[in-house]
């Protein structure tokens, strides 16, 4: 199989699991925001970000460091496996004390407190389910990412209407995201038994040992990957409340399925990146530099659009009031999930060519400058100022894994991408002086326009229209 159809069937499993997981997942958070407000919703919105943090941590960065491992050398996964589970099963322990200790130091209030405090029992089952997925992924075998995702989201939703609804308390929120995770995290590890991925356990402390060490830059990636990922809703909630992160949360929403969807992306392209490093450096290069073509021939659409529209998207999913100032955090935030693209692909090039340590202080820099202009802006302008520190963070750490990555010359073409950015932005403009028809056709018209304008600007070549046929029509007859 090529790499082009590997990397975009995996996509499509990735993103299907992830879609899954948002799609109802935002649907449960639609209801939270509609039936109990915009207080209820930052709340959630903290127990999310506090969740992703630590479980992440708790995983001391092994996940990554077995996919590229057994994506390598596949006959060791049980090995690597058993590994894993004794590596982050040490880990777990000790963030969970920590976790406990962060809670306690919070300026939340008491219930907020005790959702976050039942919560610490998700990070060890996190850490069953991240192992096992590290596996399926390493061998390729999205799919069942995608049946974990919808046993997961189910339970969740189950969990909602028969807890949530008649408990009517906060510490039913902490309930259903543990309860999920643990449904998913039972469907992987059958999963990669049937596949022979694991068998007899191997307790060998001295390669697990040798594991943790070789992922502490990987460590530092993930840990620093998922404090990226919600230091915008911690810092938010502790300098401006829980309204604030509620109203920013609501704004994210949109942006984070994109954003998931470039994570399910960026993913599925760094097993094929580790293996074309070490077999086929011309196409390595190539990959990384289309990587990047393709993702912002998507997005910068889908960012001028959402500028426009925003208080239209605003007004029809949230039916209170209280949400209007929603729409402004949108319209900056939308230009957010652009550069984390460009971050999230370069930084994952990085890690697939053997260089840690330099994802890892880009990533740092990142943390360091991001925190500072988040804390300014959500002190100077809430909600708003906190998304203005979004895009800060992303778009410096996107500039300077370009700068790391340059020396392997990728296939990318700043042109094209200027030229993509000139056909979102006359489609936006286009779209803003248009009546205010349904919001659905004022979409599929923006739609038509960009790719319009597009391919009148030459923002994509004739080799790019080959690529696209062969992927999907390999995908179609297969």
């Amino acid at each position: 199989m090529s790499a082009a159809r590997s990397v975009a069937r995996n996509t499509l499993y990735l993103s299907l699991a992830q879609g899954i997981r948002i799609l109802l997942g935002f649907g449960l958070i639609l209801y939270i925001a509609n039936a109990f407000g915009v207080a209820w919703q930052g709340k959630f919105s903290i127990l999310l970000a506090f969740l992703n943090v630590f479980q992440v941590l708790a995983s001391l960065g092994l996940p990554r460091l077995i996919t590229r491992e057994v994506a390598r050398t596949p006959a060791e996964s049980n090995r690597y496996f058993w590994a894993g589970l004794l590596g982050q099963g040490v880990g777990t322990v000790i963030i969970a004390l920590a976790m406990y200790a962060a809670v306690t130091a919070m300026p939340y209030p008491a219930d907020t407190k005790a959702m976050l405090t039942l919560a610490i029992s998700a990070l060890p089952v996190f850490t069953v389910y991240s192992v096992a997925a590290a596996l399926l992924r390493a061998r390729e075998a999205m799919h069942y990412l995608v049946y974990a995702e919808v046993l997961s989201s189910l339970a969740q939703i189950g969990l909602a209407v028969t807890v949530l609804a008649r408990w009517q308390s906060v510490m039913a929120l902490a309930l259903i995201r543990v309860g999920g995770l643990g449904m998913a995290a039972v469907l992987v590890v059958i999963a990669t038994q049937r596949l022979g991925l694991w068998g007899r356990p191997r307790w060998e402390p001295r390669f697990a040992g040798h594991l943790l060490r070789g992922s502490a830059s990987f460590f530092g990636m993930a840990g620093l990957d998922a404090l990226l990922q919600r230091m915008d809703v911690l810092i938010l909630s502790v300098l401006a409340g829980e309204t604030a992160a509620g109203l920013y949360d609501a704004a994210f929403q949109l942006i984070k399925v994109i954003m998931t969807l470039v994570m399910a992306f960026t993913d599925a392209l760094y097993p094929v990146l580790s293996r074309l490093f070490v077999q086929a450096r011309a196409r390595f290069s190539l990959a990384v530099g289309k990587a990047l073509h393709y993702g912002l021939l998507l997005l910068l659409p889908a960012a001028a659009g959402l500028s426009v529209l925003a208080p239209r998207v605003i007004g029809l999913l949230y039916r209170r009031a209280e949400y209007g100032p929603a729409a402004a955090v949108l319209a900056v935030a939308a230009w957010a999930m652009v550069a984390y693209l460009a971050h999230m692909v370069l930084t994952r090039a990085l890690m697939a060519g053997n260089r840690p340590r330099a994802a890892l202080v880009v990533t740092v820099v990142m943390v360091v400058v991001g925190a500072g202009a988040m804390a300014v802006g959500s002190r100077l302008a809430g909600a708003v100022g906190a998304a203005l520190g979004l895009l800060v963070m992303y778009g410096l750490g996107s500039l300077l894994a370009w700068w790391q990555v340059r020396a392997w010359s990728p296939a990318f073409d700043p042109l094209a991408a200027a030229r993509s950015a000139l056909a979102a932005g006359a489609m936006a403009v286009i779209v803003l002086l248009l009546p205010p028809w349904p919001l659905a056709l004022l979409v599929g018209l923006g739609a038509g326009l960009y790719l319009a304008l597009a391919l009148a600007l030459h923002a994509f070549d004739r080799h790019d229209l080959r690529v696209w046929r062969s992927v999907w029509g390999e995908r179609w007859a297969g």
